[in-house]
């Protein structure tokens, strides 16, 4: 007689396998999925303003799902544009993020005031097949547009798919033509502004 626990196999060693499998599996899924959920925050020397949520999404939710989308190199502060030549530290500077369907909204508005809301631009749509989601963006020393963005996404959508999430890193990279480490508007970088 085995002293034995009862394993659906009674091969001890498929009977490891399944186990060990099983604990793996469960160390690691909390841990991705935590991290998923509440990407970290490396203070990037900008804050991320987010407009437009749709409705199906909450606004925090929907922010959290644009910061996840953006390039990790936007995000390092040991190499974006915090280093580069005309940074001023103390908060000034900010990355705005304009959600909607219909026609384009006005991009120049953006920097005018923190938290403005842009006409009557309607929040997108996420889930209409019909629709356009727009995104109008723009890199705001204070009130003044450094640079400015946009792109669209045709069809149904959600921020965790591929195609939303490439349009907000696309249109992220727009904002900074010379690449990340370098402040737009400033020195080389001056004329990055496109009406």
């Amino acid at each position: 007689m085995s002293h034995l626990p009862a394993f659906p196999h009674r091969n001890p060693l498929v009977g490891a396998t399944l186990l060990g499998s099983a604990l793996l599996g469960c160390a690691l899924l909390p841990a991705g999925a935590a991290l998923a959920a509440n990407p970290p925050s490396p203070e990037p020397g900008f804050t991320l303003e987010v407009r437009g949520a749709p409705p199906e999404v909450a606004p925090e939710q929907f922010r959290r799902d644009v910061l996840a989308a953006l390039p990790p190199e936007m995000l390092n502060p040991e190499s974006n544009f915090t280093k580069a030549e005309g940074y001023q530290p103390g908060g000034r500077y900010r990355v705005v993020m304009r959600f909607h369907r219909g026609e384009e909204a006005p991009a120049g508005e953006l920097c005018a005031a923190e938290d403005a809301t842009q006409g009557d631009a309607p929040a997108p749509e996420l889930n209409n097949l019909q629709t356009t989601t727009h995104l109008t963006a723009a890199f705001c020393d204070n009130t003044e547009a450094l640079s400015m963005a946009k792109g669209r996404l045709t069809g149904a959508t959600s921020p965790q798919q591929a195609s939303f999430r490439f349009m907000v890193a696309d249109v992220a990279k727009q904002l900074f033509p010379s690449g990340f480490g370098v402040l737009p508007g400033v020195g080389a970088a001056a004329t990055s502004i496109v009406p």
